[in-house]
């Protein structure tokens, strides 16, 4: 059965109508529109069916920062990121044959980003990567993508984090990966002869979260940070202390490998993106999620029954409200826009949903309201989208939309976000359609 709140029209002029602080012109109408008899109507109790969703490959390539480290809850269990990407050489007539290795460093910079436990301490290990690029044929990479690495790690780093400080970090590495790199450029070798010698022969770096960590780190991609710096000198009249730095490439060849262990959760049968998890079996909850390619899809299984009610030119506004939980704020600061999909039965990303003008529409962040949410909620005005697909008097209940993060967070950070699904009574998913009568 269907409620129907009646809201009086000359009630809404005067701002009752607040959940984003819309006005009733933006609903488009107003007393031009109306006559004394009119009003506006409220259904807000057609169903929504919310479940979770994992997609098959998110891009991690082509970024301005990695993410290192690992990060477990007990809702969506671990989750790592293991970045890797390929270093251009310094020039070589820089060395002279006389020249003294003493020591090689990677140093690197924070991006102020961080999840999970920074009080204890972080350990990586470098690694050689052990897989020529080239040999991908491909420039664009992905979450789920890999590359082997070498068995002898290049040194490992170790340092109590400090995220929020912007500092430089600078450990050093092996004598003997130092030695051997230096070595190339003293003999003048034919691996060095330029940058493309360089990377068939050395083809980069991978840095391992040791799984110990309870943290995960975001670190800047650029000419200064993730660099292997070279420290040598030179004897004469006075010591002449050198460096030479191995600057990263391009942000082309880097990526995210991610690797989500969701075993021993109610998300573990998520494996392939056509299936997808109600939220009725998953405590009533349902997840996004950044790198693992985590989303939420949202389904109007009742929808056609709207036309018991109104007509299509009746129809105002059509809003989705999603009402994350209060073990989201625990996990992270939430972002204030979220991206929707438009998708199918198996869960295709379509689209970016954008209204008539093709504007992206946004799920926006909205602090709770008296009156209206007792919780900080999501909302958007999907009414393009809905109008769209119930001209023709029937609503493919097939048809549905995949909520994620915006880029910026999907593809280099975890954060999380934990919505009620459709029977949670306190963090309660909406659909809200406004209409008018005469």
């Amino acid at each position: 059965m269907y409620k129907i709140s009646l809201l009086l029209f000359v009630v809404i002029a005067f701002g009752i109508y607040s959940c984003d602080d819309q006005s009733v012109d933006e609903l488009k109408m107003g007393q031009g529109y109306v006559d004394d008899e009119s009003g506006v109507v409220l259904i807000d109790t057609f169903s929504l069916e919310l479940s979770t969703v994992v997609v098959d490959s998110i891009q991690t390539s082509e970024l301005s920062s990695v993410l290192v480290g690992n990060f477990s809850d007990e809702v969506f269990g671990k989750i790592s990121s293991e970045p890797a990407y390929r270093l251009k050489i310094p020039d070589r007539n820089s060395f002279d044959e006389d020249d003294i290795f003493d020591s090689v460093t990677i140093s690197m910079y924070y991006n102020n980003y961080y999840i999970g436990d920074t009080t204890e301490v972080f350990s990586m290990n470098v690694m050689e990567l052990a897989t020529n690029w080239e040999d991908l044929d491909q420039t664009s990479f992905y979450n789920v993508t890999e590359l082997d690495v070498k068995e002898d790690s290049l040194g490992q780093v170790k340092f109590s984090p400090r995220p929020n400080k912007g500092q430089k970090l600078e450990s050093r590495l092996s004598d003997v990966f130092g030695q051997r790199i230096f070595d190339l450029f003293i003999d003048d070798a034919d691996e060095i002869q330029s940058t493309d010698d360089f990377q068939d022969y050395f083809y980069g770096l991978a840095l391992q979260g040791r799984s110990e960590n309870k943290a995960a780190l975001g670190f800047a991609y650029n000419d200064t940070s993730l660099c292997l710096n070279m420290y040598y000198h030179r004897d004469g009249i006075k010591k002449e202390e050198l460096e030479a730095t191995f600057s990263i490439e391009n942000s082309t060849y880097m990526f995210n490998q991610i690797k989500a262990d969701r075993s021993g959760t109610l998300f573990a049968p998520l494996v392939e993106q056509k299936k997808h998890i109600r939220s009725t079996s998953t405590d009533d909850v349902t997840l996004v999620q950044g790198s693992s390619g985590l989303m939420t899809k949202v389904r109007f299984p009742s929808l056609n029954k709207i036309f018991q009610l109104v007509e299509l030119d009746q129809i105002i506004k059509i809003e989705l409200i999603l009402v994350p939980t209060d073990e989201a704020d625990d996990i992270n600061d939430l972002p204030t826009e979220l991206l929707m999909y438009e998708s199918n039965r198996v869960n295709q990303l379509s689209s970016v949903y954008a209204d008539n003008s093709n504007n992206v529409v946004y799920l926006s962040f909205n602090q709770s309201i008296d009156n209206y949410e007792s919780h900080p909620y999501y909302s958007a005005d999907i009414t393009d989208y809905m109008i769209k697909n119930l001209i023709g008097g029937d609503f493919d209940t097939d048809n549905s939309i995949l909520v994620g993060l915006p880029t910026d967070y999907e593809n280099q950070t975890f954060s999380t976000i934990i919505f009620g699904g459709e029977k949670n009574r306190e963090y309660e998913p909406k659909l809200n359609i406004y209409t008018y009568y005469y």
